[in-house]
């Protein structure tokens, strides 16, 4: 037990360290860094639509499946009765079905895409108002993405400030 500890905390140790950037020389004024993705993921708001979209991505799958067993039910029924069916009228309607079944899926994929948009718009709206609110307050000239930058002093980094800032404005998304 006690070896397990000790791996677990020795593995939370290097976990940590590899997260944490290296510290570059002394901040620079006006020139701060955010990481877009990390302040939305850290989020209320980001946590909620992402809770939302696996339990909709769920409930689509289920939904799916069950109109596929339909179909495939159809397309037995079709087979079934391939020999007492001329074959042009098979072909015609197994492409139906085939046609069908592509259908559906596309629209459960719009459906999917459209609720991650409407999500995604209200997520924007509440990082560009914080932004904007760290951004005065912080007195930063120029916001570069974190992500893309090799190194970096974390005084620059505004993205903790970010997220605290978009979960005042945005708790939850509603994806419907």
């Amino acid at each position: 037990m006690w070896t397990f500890r000790l791996l677990a905390a020795a593995l939370a140790a290097a976990i940590g360290a590899a997260a944490s950037a290296q510290t570059f020389g002394p901040p620079i004024s006006g020139l701060c860094l955010l990481s877009r993705s990390g302040a939305i993921a850290a989020s209320r708001a980001g946590q909620s639509m992402q809770a939302q979209l696996r339990q909709m991505q769920g409930a689509l799958s289920g939904q799916l499946a069950q109109q596929r067993a339909a179909i495939d039910a159809q397309r037995r029924r079709l087979q079934s009765q391939q020999g007492s069916t001329a074959p042009i009228e098979y072909q015609r309607r197994q492409a139906a079905l085939d046609q069908q079944a592509q259908v559906l899926e596309q629209q459960q994929n719009a459906r999917f895409i459209a609720a991650q948009a409407r999500g995604q718009q209200q997520i924007d709206g509440a990082l560009n108002q914080a932004l904007a609110s760290v951004v005065t307050r912080q007195a930063c000239s120029v916001v570069l993405e974190r992500d893309g930058a090799y190194g970096w002093n974390n005084a620059m980094d505004i993205t903790g400030a970010v997220t605290r800032e978009m979960d005042g404005i945005l708790g939850t998304v509603s994806l419907q």
